[in-house]
Parts: structure tokens; C-alpha cells; sequence
């Protein structure tokens, strides 16, 4: 038992190291034409059964006439299926395995730029938490299951395609992350 807590251990430091070298390594990204269209909803199937077992409904709005944009495609899946993730933990806290909804809209804006948006039914965040939400090393959950670098991360990862992340909030109702990245023709 001691061995395998150790082996685990060492995962989640060599996790938290990889991690941190990625954010500061920027300059690593192969950026390319990305449709959300086609992008998105390959992210998505690898939730898909996490999500059922967890009772949580997945609903996708693409706009068929989205723009594209560049991105890095490891990157820009590293972001989804992170929010992904984070959004599924808080439905289960508030929802357990039944009534959880997950919504992933994508759609162009008027300033040529396109928005992709991901609500959750969960937990929300709280107020006071809101404005450290993608500080790095700042995390809500319990020892053990975050390090704290995920939005931050992401965030990063946004910026870096030339885009922005922000986030909406309301405790026991849920939480929206809305990404804009800049429309390709």
C-alpha cells in the first residue's frame, strides 16, 4: 500500500511539473486552421460516457456557419477537456448522478471573432473566488484532486491564440466559460 501511495505521488508531482513546463513553453505550439464544427464535437465524444455514467446530458449548439480559427489542436483540446472535466465535478457535487446538464455552444459574432461557450448546472463558484479563478496554483478542491494550474493553463492557452476567457458565475446555479478567439477567412 505504501508503494503504490509513493508511485501515486510521484504521478501527480511528474503531472503538476509537465504542467508548469507546458504553460512557460509557449513557443512549442504548431498552429493551424481549427473549425469548431468538426473540432469541438471529437473533444466531446471523449466525454460522452463519462458523462452518462455520471447522469450528466450533454447539449451541443454549433453554428454550422462558424468561423475558424488558429489554435494548436493538443492545446486547444487540453482546454476543453479541462473545462470539461471541471464542469462535470462541479454537476456531480450538486447533482450526484442524475440532472446534471452540460451545454457547448459555438457560433460567430458580428466583430468577426467566435465565441464558445460551456455551461454547467453545477455547483457555481463563489464571488470571492471568481476574480483568482485563473491564478495559478489557486484551487477549490479537496488535497489530492487539483493543482490548481488547469484554468490557469488554459488560459494561457487562449491568450496565446490571440483570444479571451472569462467567466460567469452564480453559486448553486452554475458557471459559463466564455472563450473568444479571433474569426480566420
Amino acid at each position: 500500500d505504501s508503494l503504490d501511495q509513493i508511485k501515486l505521488q510521484v504521478n501527480r508531482c511528474a503531472q503538476i511539473t509537465h504542467d508548469i513546463l507546458k504553460f512557460g513553453r509557449k513557443n512549442e505550439t504548431k498552429h493551424q486552421v481549427l473549425n469548431p464544427c468538426h473540432v469541438i464535437p471529437e473533444i466531446v465524444h471523449m466525454i460522452e460516457k463519462k458523462a452518462w455514467v455520471s447522469g450528466i446530458k450533454i447539449i451541443k449548439q454549433f453554428s454550422e456557419n462558424s468561423f475558424a480559427f488558429m489554435g494548436d489542436p493538443s492545446q486547444f483540446q487540453q482546454v476543453m477537456l479541462n473545462l470539461f472535466n471541471n464542469a462535470m465535478d462541479a454537476i456531480g457535487d450538486r447533482h450526484g448522478v442524475s440532472g446534471g446538464i452540460l451545454t457547448i455552444e459555438s457560433y460567430k459574432k458580428e466583430d468577426n471573432f467566435l465565441e464558445i461557450k460551456i455551461t454547467d448546472n453545477g455547483t457555481g463558484i463563489r464571488p470571492e473566488n471568481l476574480e483568482k479563478i485563473f491564478s495559478p496554483f489557486f484551487t477549490t478542491k479537496p488535497v489530492g484532486k487539483g493543482t490548481g494550474l488547469g484554468l490557469c493553463v488554459c488560459f494561457g492557452i487562449i491568450e496565446n491564440f490571440g483570444g479571451t476567457m472569462e467567466v460567469i458565475s452564480e453559486l448553486n446555479a452554475g458557471t459559463t466559460f466564455v472563450i473568444r478567439l479571433p474569426a480566420v477567412n
